[in-house]
């Protein structure tokens, strides 16, 4: 997400809104800042929130006032970080924040964003206080359109049930909760290739049935020590109705349980080729996570892991678009042990892309070593 163009559509717009409040300037009452950051962190909006400083009022135009250094109030990131851990939230639960500062026509702003997580509502156990202005213990404020709850009132029940149907992820569909279920590996019974089935502790309405499985071969299965695989289906179910379903697979002879990749065609100059990837934000990356423990084995007798991760369709295009304005770079990289063991055990016609595939991973490592915006494990041993 390219941050600058979201912060300057919303000043376009010349309101205010439920994720986004603007300030002409930094707060000069601790309170008031500390009622600013629990109404937006308590706003119902599905998404992350901002609190922008430097740009006036809507009632002023939204004019792009700009911030300078040393500005009286202006805090740095650790500031904001120690002035909330500082107070008592309900739980110990506090809002999660970054501190960004952005140019825009030349001129520097601070936004303060504000992460949707599931931990609303936020709230104090005891009073904040600064000069005339008071945070209220127990008191649940939250944002409702462009307008903030008194600090001397709650919020309305039905906002603050939604709050807490938010926060167990009880306001979600099926599929939606099933997704953000399978994100909690450790919270499952799994017991995958002795018991059929897997369930959550918790909630145990969702589950996983495993069929039979059979054997199959695919490029990928001569990277393990041993070729042989096989691939069965994964049925999701919420009670009885399926949610949907996904291929997975054993490979190094039942060494290792993974999801079926996906494949991904690279158009160079002079040829074309492919190679195997997951995405970690759709179903096969998150299926991923939770048959690995949140991407923790993928260990199998000290194999290569013939696949790439991305974590995002972003991350996917950038990086072929690497590969092709890189072919060259590309061409030199020496295929190591495991592509040289997959190509002299699998059929002439797909040696290719057994090396094709090596290159890949080993590109890709190296190129989101080099880019910090990409958290993606790349390749793995």
């Amino acid at each position: 997400m390219d941050l600058a163009k979201t912060i300057y559509d919303l000043i376009l717009s010349q309101r205010e809104g439920p994720y986004w409040d603007f300030k002409r300037e930094p707060h000069d009452n601790k309170a008031s800042l500390l009622h600013d950051i629990i109404c937006l962190s308590n706003s119902l909006h599905r998404g992350n929130r901002y609190l922008i400083f430097g740009v006036s009022d809507p009632k002023e135009g939204t004019e792009l006032i700009g911030l300078t250094e040393g500005q009286v109030n202006r805090k740095s990131q650790v500031g904001y970080i120690d002035f909330l851990r500082a107070k008592s939230f309900s739980g110990h639960c506090r809002p999660e924040i970054e501190l960004h500062t952005i140019k825009i026509s030349d001129t520097e702003i601070d936004v303060l964003e504000i992460f949707d997580n599931p931990l609303k509502p936020y709230y104090l156990t005891e009073d904040y206080r600064d000069k005339d202005k008071n945070v209220r213990a127990n008191f649940i404020y939250s944002r409702t359109n462009d307008t903030n709850t008194p600090m001397d009132k709650s919020a309305d029940v039905g906002i603050i049930e939604k709050m807490w149907r938010q926060r167990f992820r009880l306001d979600l569909s099926p599929l939606e909760r099933m997704k953000i279920l399978l994100l909690q590996p450790q919270d499952w019974f799994k017991d995958i290739g002795n018991k059929p089935y897997s369930y959550h502790l918790d909630f145990p309405e969702f589950r996983i049935e495993f069929s039979e499985v059979h054997e199959f071969s695919e490029v990928f299965s001569y990277f393990f020590t041993n070729e042989r695989s096989y691939s069965g289906t994964a049925t999701f179910k919420y009670h009885s109705t399926t949610l949907f379903e996904l291929k997975y697979m054993y490979c190094d002879e039942m060494r290792i349980e993974l999801p079926f990749p996906k494949t991904e065609i690279v158009r160079l100059k002079e040829y074309i080729n492919w190679f195997y990837y997951y995405d970690l934000h759709e179903l096969d990356g998150i299926f991923l996570q939770f048959m690995t423990n949140k991407l923790t084995h993928f260990h199998s007798r000290s194999s290569v892991f013939p696949f790439v991760i991305f974590d995002n369709e972003t991350e996917r295009k950038d990086f072929i678009d690497y590969v092709v304005n890189n072919e060259d770079d590309f061409q030199k990289i020496k295929p190591d042990y495991w592509a040289e063991h997959a190509k002299d055990k699998i059929k002439k016609q797909e040696k290719g892309s057994v090396i094709f595939i090596d290159r890949i991973t080993q590109l890709h490592q190296k190129w989101v070593g080099h880019n910090n915006k990409y958290r993606s494990l790349g390749r793995l041993y």
